[in-house]
């Protein structure tokens, strides 16, 4: 049985402001997310009628509904959470747990971890990986769990499915696993362009691509890592650089890919245009210390995540909606 890290954090209103600012100067879109975003309304249809549901419980169903799935935590705002889902999560025999995000790390699982306090604060991204799979079982079997984040509501079961499956043939070689979902054209439905790279992997899905040989990929809402066999600590700075058409963002990016040997990573991506899964593959599990698996795979919806701006909740509302 797998179990889930159901990822429901939220920011401070310093950090959010912060973020806000980006958003308005780089990507030119107004940011809308004042409270807590896993708990923000869409509509979907259900049995005939529109009804409003929040953003986390889009995936939490699926999650129930999955055989193979045997407990799920979600880390988030513990009190409200309980307030708003505690009906779905009773409604299932599926071991749930809600951990409170403002939770300290116990010293048992920064010893285990080896949690560097500067580098995975208890309430940032790596802190909430590592509690929320501390209280999960696989932890304690020392497995990999399923990592899936909470603002993605149109990730469906079926991709959810056969990412673990195909999952399960790199599992033992491989400490972290994540899908670059295939992106064919310019840009995406919400207007987001893809990381364009030269497909060497086993895994086909178009001839279709760039003069340069590449194709286009994107993160979508799921990972399936095991901490044992991997630097936790790098996870925040990770999360961190996923926003790379930030100037800022490009030049640390290259500064630490340089660090960790590959000067050239910037006039690869940027000038040769020649870029490959398996460099991001060595890269990634040099930057990790544990080795790194990308698997190229289709269902663009499933990376059609919520950030908080105006126009990514009016046109995933309308996605939901004609579902």
């Amino acid at each position: 049985m797998i179990s889930v890290v159901l990822m429901a954090g939220y920011n401070n209103k310093w950090a959010v402001k912060k973020y806000a600012k980006m958003v308005a100067e780089h990507y030119g879109e107004k940011f809308i997310e004042t409270g807590y975003k896993p708990l923000r309304e869409f509509q979907t249809h259900h049995e005939g009628k529109l009804i409003n549901k929040p953003l986390i419980q889009f995936t939490l169903e699926k999650l129930f509904e999955l055989d193979q799935i045997g407990d799920i935590v979600i880390v988030g705002h513990r009190m409200l959470l309980e307030q708003r889902l505690h009906k779905l999560i009773h409604q299932f025999d599926k071991p749930c747990k809600i951990i409170n995000q403002n939770a300290k790390i116990p010293e048992s699982v920064a010893k285990r971890f080896h949690i560097l306090p500067r580098k995975a604060k208890y309430n940032s991204i790596a802190g909430n990986m590592i509690k929320g799979y501390a209280a999960t079982a696989a932890c304690r079997k020392k497995e990999h769990a399923l990592f899936v984040a909470a603002d993605s509501p149109l990730t469906t079961l079926e991709y959810i499915i056969y990412f673990l499956k195909i999952s399960e043939d790199y599992r033992p070689n491989f400490a972290i696993i994540v899908p670059a979902v295939l992106m064919e054209g310019h840009s995406d439905k919400l207007g987001r362009f893809p990381l364009k790279l030269i497909n060497d992997t086993t895994l086909k899905l178009s001839d279709r691509k760039d003069s340069h040989g590449r194709q286009g990929f994107r993160l979508s809402s799921l990972m399936y890592a095991n901490p044992h066999e991997f630097d936790i600590n790098t996870a925040n700075t990770a999360y961190n650089l996923r926003k790379c058409l930030n100037p800022n963002i490009q030049l640390k990016l290259f500064r630490i890919t340089r660090g960790l040997g590959y000067a050239n990573v910037y006039s690869k991506y940027f000038l040769n245009k020649d870029l490959s899964i398996t460099e991001v593959e060595n890269i990634t599990s040099a930057f990790f210390n544990g080795k790194l698996k990308i698997i190229p795979v289709r269902d663009i919806e499933s990376s059609y995540d919520y950030d908080g701006t105006d126009d990514e909740f009016n046109k995933i509302n309308n996605m939901l909606k004609n579902c």
